[in-house]
């Protein structure tokens, strides 16, 4: 079967999920990671720690809960294989992907978020809370386990929830395009739970989209995966090492000019 007749024939035609499913699916996760977070307060003695074991703690719970409860569905309602329910696939030719997500990621910002910081006035933009957390990081292992968080486990059920469950209830509805855009909307807007993310929500529908049609041109989320992670890649390693490579060009740029 050739990509272009894979949607034609039906996107994931196995998956039956309804918008609720998905709802449910993603705000368990959250319910789960806020209630995390609360024993983890708890156990230090009511005081918070750090932003890293809060970033790490939390997007492990809340995704091993998607997954799990994703799995249970798959079980009880769904045919009981992960890519027929969910999409889910890893082919190494898609690995490009990678490159592509870094391709994309730069896009959105030189040719989205600039022009729109430029058009609105701005001098700079709000500062996320992930970009916070960024800041406190040290050392090796801390790093890491940020960029396994970024990287590996939010791009993998995002795109189970968003890809694979909302994606495919919308597609036996809509048309492709209005299709992917509502669900890069939706996509956009969840990551409005961090209200300084509201600037770079025009980028995360651009990025939801290429998203999108990614997994309805191949008929899983392999592609849209490896994209994903590599949009989340470039995303991680600005804000990880961000200030120091910009020291070693100026110190580079130094050095050439003499």
């Amino acid at each position: 079967m050739t990509e272009q007749s894979v949607d034609a024939a039906g996107y994931l035609p196995e998956a039956k999920w309804s918008i609720p499913d998905a709802i449910g699916v993603f705000v368990a996760g959250l319910i789960a990671a806020v209630i995390a977070l609360v024993v983890l307060v708890a156990l230090n003695g009511g005081e918070e720690p750090s932003g890293i074991t809060q970033l790490v703690v939390s997007s492990i719970v809340q995704g091993g809960v998607q997954i799990g409860l994703m799995a249970y569905l798959s079980r009880s309602r769904g045919i009981g294989r992960f890519h027929a329910d969910f999409g889910v696939a890893m082919h190494l030719r898609d690995s490009w992907g990678l490159l592509a997500g870094v391709g994309l990621q730069f896009a959105v910002v030189y040719l989205v978020l600039v022009p729109l910081q430029l058009l609105l006035g701005l001098e700079e933009v709000p500062e996320q809370q992930v970009a916070e957390i960024a800041e406190d990081v040290t050392g090796t292992v801390n790093a890491l386990l940020v960029l396994v968080v970024v990287v590996v486990v939010a791009p993998l059920v995002e795109e189970m929830v968003f890809r694979g469950m909302l994606l495919s209830r919308l597609r036996r509805s809509f048309a492709p395009t209005p299709a992917v855009l509502i669900s890069a909307v939706a996509f956009a807007a969840v990551h409005l739970a961090d209200p300084n993310a509201i600037f770079v929500i025009p980028g995360l529908i651009v990025i939801g989209m290429v998203l999108g049609y990614q997994a309805l041109r191949t008929g899983d989320l392999s592609l849209p995966f490896f994209t994903h992670a590599g949009v989340n890649l470039i995303a991680a390693i600005g804000l990880l090492y961000g200030e120091e490579l910009i020291e070693r060009l100026e110190e580079l740029e130094a050095f050439i000019g003499g």
